[in-house]
C-alpha cells in the first residue's frame, strides 16, 4: 500500500520545521547550512506532495497558513521524541541505562549475586534489573526465547548457541545437626553413610550421588532419603530440624553457621566437591552496553573467589 510518507524527504519536514520555528528562509538557511534557495525548494517540493499551502507572504513576511500550523504541532512534537532516543542510545556507551534480565539460582542468587547487583546499580543508578529465579533448564528456554539476557547456571548440558563461561568454584558440603550425634571425622566408607538419612532435591538423588562418588567412589540412588525438595534453603531447613543429611552450597552453610545453627559438615574424603557456577548467554543475541558493563562487572567480581 502506498503511503503518502513514502513521498516526502524526511529534510524536507526538517526545513519546514525550522521555517515555521524561525519565520524565516534565511534563519532556516543558516541554522541547516543550507542556501535559501535550497530552503525554498524544500519548501516547494513539500507543498506540492501535500498539494496545499504551507507559508503566506505578506509584506515581505512569511505567514504560516492553519495547515502549516497543524503540520507542525505534530511534526515538531515528533522531532523532538526522534531526538530524545537517538540522544539516549547515542550516550549508552557512557551513561549506562535500561532494564537487564537476569537469570540465576535461588540461594547462589540471594548469596552471591544480588548483593553484586547492587554494588553495581550503586554507580550506575539508572540501570535497572529484572530478576529470574529458577533451575538451569529453565534457565536454558529463557534464554533460547530472548526472556534473559544471561544466566547463571551450574553443571548443565546448555543448548548448542548458548555460551558458557565458568566464573565461581562453588563447594557442595554434606551437613548434618549436631543434635544427630553423627561422628565427625572423615571417612570414605560408603557403608557408613548407607545407614543413614537424608534430604535431596531430586527422586534421581543426583546430587547425592555425586557427592557419594567424589567421596566413597561408590554412585549409589539408593539411599534413605525422607523428602525431596528443589530448594537450597528448604533443605537447610529440614537438615537442621534433624530430618535427614543434605548436601548444601558452602556458602549457605557458612552463612547459616554465622548466625549461630547447629550444623555440622561431614568430611567425607577431605577434598573438597566443586560445583561450577558458569555465566549462560546466547552467542547470537546483541547485548546493550549495560549488559555487557554488568557481565564484565561480575566476571571480574566473582574470578576473585
Amino acid at each position: 500500500m502506498s503511503m503518502l510518507i513514502d513521498q516526502i524527504n524526511l529534510n524536507q519536514l526538517r526545513v519546514f520545521e525550522s521555517v515555521y520555528r524561525s519565520k524565516s528562509m534565511t534563519h532556516a538557511a543558516r541554522e541547516l547550512h543550507l542556501t535559501q534557495s535550497g530552503v525554498s525548494q524544500h519548501i516547494k517540493a513539500l507543498e506540492d506532495v501535500l498539494e496545499l499551502k504551507l507559508f503566506d507572504r505578506i509584506k515581505q513576511k512569511l505567514v504560516p497558513t492553519p495547515s502549516a500550523k497543524e503540520l507542525y504541532t505534530s511534526t515538531a512534537k515528533s522531532f523532538e521524541d526522534i531526538e530524545t532516543i537517538l540522544n539516549r542510545l547515542k550516550k549508552t556507551d557512557k551513561e549506562l541505562t535500561g532494564m537487564i534480565s537476569i537469570g540465576m539460582p535461588i540461594e547462589f542468587g540471594n548469596n552471591i549475586i544480588l548483593p553484586l547487583l547492587t554494588e553495581f546499580q550503586k554507580k550506575h543508578s539508572k540501570v535497572r534489573f529484572k530478576i529470574r529465579q529458577g533451575f538451569p533448564f529453565e534457565m536454558n528456554h529463557m534464554l533460547l526465547t530472548g526472556e534473559l539476557d544471561f544466566a547463571f547456571v551450574d553443571s548443565f548440558a546448555m543448548d548448542k548457541g548458548i555460551k558458557t563461561d565458568a566464573v565461581y568454584d562453588e563447594v557442595l558440603e554434606l551437613c548434618v545437626s549436631k543434635k544427630l550425634g553423627i561422628p565427625n571425622k572423615a571417612s570414605t566408607d560408603f557403608a557408613f553413610y548407607e545407614k543413614l538419612s537424608y534430604v535431596d532435591y531430586q527422586e534421581d538423588q543426583s546430587v547425592l550421588s555425586l557427592w557419594m562418588k567424589h567421596h566413597t567412589q561408590t554412585r549409589s540412588s539408593d539411599l534413605d532419603v525422607k523428602v525431596f525438595l528443589m530448594d537450597a534453603y528448604g533443605i537447610s531447613k529440614l537438615v537442621r530440624q534433624g530430618v535427614g543429611l543434605g548436601v548444601l552450597p558452602g556458602h549457605l552453610v557458612e552463612k547459616l553457621i554465622r548466625s549461630g545453627d547447629e550444623l555440622q559438615i561431614l568430611k567425607g574424603s577431605g577434598k573438597p566437591l566443586h560445583n561450577t557456577i558458569s555465566i549462560a548467554y546466547l552467542e547470537e543475541k546483541t547485548l546493550t552496553a549495560a549488559t555487557l558493563s554488568v557481565l564484565q562487572f561480575m566476571k571480574t567480581k566473582l574470578g576473585g573467589k
